[in-house]
C-alpha cells in the first residue's frame, strides 16, 4: 500500500474517534511517510487546532521526549481530540537499523503499552504510531496489550512510485514500465495473500471475534484492491465477497453501529467497483444503492459532519456512474446534482482546502457528464469550465504532482469534448493539445505503467478528432495510429478485459474514420472489421448492456458506411438498426430513450441516403 491508500483507510477510524484510538504504520519509505502525515495535517487544518507532531531528536532521550511531548499535547488540549503523530520510524542522525535508534524504539513501545490505560482514559485522541517495516511482525509480542486495543494497522510501501526519479527514455525498450507495475504490484497481492492467511489461522484458533472477524474483512479488502491494480478482477471479486459477508456477519453480532454500518458501506462500495469493472452493470448498481442507503441512515444518526456530507456525496456518485452506464441518465443527473449540492455545502463550511477543492472539481466534471449524455451541451460547457478553474487553481497552490497534473489533464479533455460536440474544434484542439503535454509529462515522471499508457492513447485520439475538425487530416492519422499502437501495447499486458477492449475497439474505429476521410478505404475498411470483432466479442463476454448494444450499433454503422458489398452493407445496416430499436424499446428512462430515439432516426436517415455513417451522433 502507498500513503494514498493507507490514508483512505486510516482516516475513516481517526475522523469517526471518539476518545482513544491507535493507529499503527509499519514503513521504511520515509517520503511516503511525510505524504501520510501531510495527509493528516491536511485533513485538520480547518479543526480547531492542528496535528502535534513527535519525532525523538536523539536515541538516548527518546524514551522521555515521547512522553514529555503527549503530556503537554494533553495539557494544552484537555478538551479537543487533535490527533497525535508519533514517529519511531524516522532517525534524524543515523540510520534506521543502528543499534541505539532500536533500543530506542523497544524501550519507547513497552512504555507506551504500560501506559495503556493512561493513553485511553487521559490521553483519550487519535495516536498514530509509525514503526519500521520488520516492527510488523514484533509489535503484537513488545506490546500485546497495545497491539490488541489497535483500531488500525497498515504495511506501507511504495508500491507505485509517486515521485519517482524520471525515466529512462522509454523507446528503446518500451514495455520495461509495465513490467516494473505488474511486478510491484503481483508482489504485493502476495504480501496481502500472507496477511490474509494469517488472520484465516488466528480465526481457526481463536474463533469468530468481532474484532478478529473486522481485521480479515480489512485484510481481504487489501487483497482485492491489490488484484484490481494487477489485472486480476475475478480474484478480486471474491475477495470482496467474502469481506462483504464478514461485514455482514458482524452487523448481525454488534448491530447498527455506525462503524459497522460505515464498514459495512466500505466493502459494498469495493464490490460494485470491482463489479463494474467485470461489466456486472445491474449488481454493481444494487451494491452502490444499498451503500447509499446505510451512508443516509449514518446522516440520520450522526447528523450532517464533514465526514458523513462527503461519504454520502461520494456513495451519489458512484451510483450516478453506474447509473450513467446502464442507461438511466435521468437518475444520474439526480445523484450528481445532489451530491454537488453536498460538495458546495462542504466547501462553505471548511473553506477551500486541497480535498475540498479536488471533491468539488469531480463532482463538476461528473455533472457535466451527465449533462453530455442528456444533450444539455451549455449546461455541460459551464461544468467543465467551472471544473477546470478549481483544477487550476489546485496545481498553482500543490504544484506539479503527478495527482495534480493527471486531474488537470481529465479536466482539459472533457471540455475539449464539449467543445467538440459544440462545434468549437479550434478550442477543443487547444485544450487536448495542453492535455497531451501534461500527459507526455506523466509519462517521463512515471515510466509506461497501464494507466499512464492507457491515458496516453485516449488524449492522443481526442486529439486525432479534434485535428479531422479543423480538417488537419494528416496529423490525425499520425495521432490515431500512435494511440492504437498504445491500446495494442496495453492488450499485450493486460489481456482481453472488457475494458481494454473497448478501448482498443474504440482507437480501431477513431482510425477508421481518419482513413476513409483520407480516402483510404481498404484500410479503413480493416480497421472497422476489427472493431467489430472486438465489439461482438464483448456482447459474448457481457451480455445485452446498453453499453454494449450501442457500441455494437456504432461499429456495425461504421463498418456499413465503408462495405463495396451492397448486399453485406445491406446486412450491416439491418443488424444495427435492430439494435437501436431495441435500445429505443428496452429503456426505461426518458432522457436515455430520447437520446437513443434520436440516434436511431438519424442512422435511418444517413441509411436511405446511402452515404457513410462514421460520423453519426451515436459515434463513441
Amino acid at each position: 500500500m502507498d500513503a494514498d491508500q493507507v490514508w483512505q483507510e486510516m482516516r475513516l477510524h481517526i475522523e469517526w474517534a471518539e476518545g482513544f484510538c491507535l493507529c499503527v504504520v509499519f514503513t521504511d519509505q520515509t517520503r511516503e511517510l511525510l505524504r501520510l502525515q501531510q495527509r493528516l495535517a491536511d485533513a485538520w487544518q480547518w479543526r480547531t487546532a492542528a496535528i502535534t507532531v513527535i519525532r525523538p531528536p536523539d536515541a538516548e532521550s527518546a524514551v522521555e521526549h515521547v512522553f514529555s511531548e503527549l503530556e503537554q499535547h494533553r495539557a494544552r488540549l484537555p478538551d479537543v481530540q487533535v490527533p497525535v503523530w508519533l514517529d519511531l520510524c524516522t532517525a534524524p542522525d543515523a540510520e534506521n537499523a543502528l543499534a541505539p535508534w532500536e533500543r530506542a524504539r523497544h524501550h519507547s513501545v513497552a512504555r507506551l503499552n504500560e501506559a495503556r490505560s493512561w493513553l485511553m482514559r487521559d490521553l483519550a485522541r487519535p495516536l498514530v504510531l509509525c514503526l519500521p517495516l520488520h516492527w510488523s511482525s514484533r509489535l503484537a509480542t513488545e506490546a500485546p496489550d497495545l497491539w490488541h486495543v489497535r483500531a488500525y494497522s497498515a504495511r506501507m510501501q511504495s508500491v507505485v512510485p509517486v515521485d519517482p526519479v524520471p525515466a529512462q527514455p522509454v523507446s528503446s525498450a518500451p514495455a520495461d514500465g509495465e513490467a516494473i507495475h505488474w511486478a510491484q504490484w503481483s508482489a504485493h497481492v502476495a504480501t496481502m495473500a500472507e496477511e490474509v492467511l494469517r488472520f484465516r489461522r488466528l480465526r481457526e484458533t481463536l474463533g469468530d471475534s468481532p474484532q478478529l472477524l473486522r481485521d480479515l474483512s480489512i485484510s481481504l479488502d487489501k487483497l482485492g484492491d491489490a488484484q484490481r491494480k494487477a489485472g486480476q478482477g475475478g480474484q478480486a471479486l471474491e475477495a470482496y465477497r467474502e469481506s462483504l459477508g464478514l461485514r455482514q456477519q458482524l452487523r448481525e453480532v454488534l448491530g447498527d453501529s455506525p462503524q459497522v454500518l460505515r464498514d459495512l458501506s466500505i466493502s459494498l462500495d469495493k464490490l460494485g467497483d470491482a463489479q463494474r469493472e467485470a461489466g456486472q452493470g445491474a449488481q454493481a448498481l444494487e451494491a452502490y444503492r444499498e451503500s447509499l442507503g446505510l451512508r443516509q441512515q449514518l446522516r440520520e444518526a450522526l447528523g450532517d459532519s464533514p465526514q458523513v456530507l462527503r461519504d454520502l456525496s461520494i456513495s451519489l456518485d458512484r451510483l450516478g456512474d453506474a447509473q450513467l452506464a446502464a442507461g438511466q441518465g435521468a437518475q444520474a443527473l439526480e445523484a450528481y446534482r445532489e451530491s454537488l449540492g453536498l460538495r458546495r455545502q462542504l466547501r462553505e463550511a471548511l473553506g477551500d482546502s486541497p480535498q475540498v477543492l479536488r471533491d468539488l472539481s469531480i463532482s463538476l466534471d461528473r455533472l457535466g457528464d451527465a449533462q453530455r449524455e442528456a444533450v444539455q451541451g451549455a449546461q455541460a460547457l459551464e461544468a467543465y469550465r467551472e471544473s477546470l478553474g478549481l483544477r487550476r487553481q489546485l496545481r498553482e497552490a500543490l504544484g506539479d504532482s503527478p495527482q495534480v497534473l493527471r486531474d488537470l489533464s481529465i479536466s482539459l479533455e472533457k471540455l475539449g469534448d464539449a467543445q467538440l460536440e459544440a462545434g468549437q474544434g479550434g478550442q477543443a484542439l487547444e485544450a487536448y493539445r495542453e492535455s497531451l503535454g501534461l500527459r507526455r509529462q506523466l509519462r517521463e515522471a512515471l515510466g509506461d505503467s497501464p494507466q499512464v499508457l492507457r491515458d496516453l492513447s485516449v488524449v492522443i485520439s481526442k486529439l486525432g478528432d479534434a485535428q479531422r475538425e479543423v480538417g488537419q487530416g494528416g496529423q490525425a492519422l499520425e495521432a490515431c495510429r500512435e494511440s492504437l499502437g498504445l491500446m495494442r501495447q496495453l492488450r499485450e499486458a493486460l489481456g482481453d478485459s472488457p475494458q481494454v477492449l473497448r478501448d482498443l475497439s474504440i482507437s480501431l474505429d477513431r482510425l477508421g474514420d481518419a482513413q476513409r476521410e483520407a480516402v483510404q478505404g481498404a484500410q479503413a475498411l480493416e480497421a472497422y472489421r476489427e472493431s467489430l470483432g472486438l465489439r461482438r466479442q464483448l456482447r459474448e463476454a457481457l451480455g445485452d448492456s446498453p453499453q454494449v448494444l450501442d457500441d455494437l450499433a456504432v461499429s456495425l454503422e461504421r463498418l456499413a458506411g465503408v462495405e463495396p458489398n451492397r448486399q453485406q452493407r445491406v446486412v450491416l445496416r439491418d443488424e444495427a438498426l435492430a439494435w437501436r430499436q431495441r435500445l429505443v424499446d428496452g429503456c426505461p428512462d426518458p432522457l436515455a430513450q430520447s437520446r437513443y430515439r434520436q440516434r436511431l432516426e438519424a442512422a435511418r436517415r444517413l441509411f436511405e441516403s446511402d452515404r457513410p455513417l462514421g460520423d453519426n451522433p451515436g459515434s463513441v
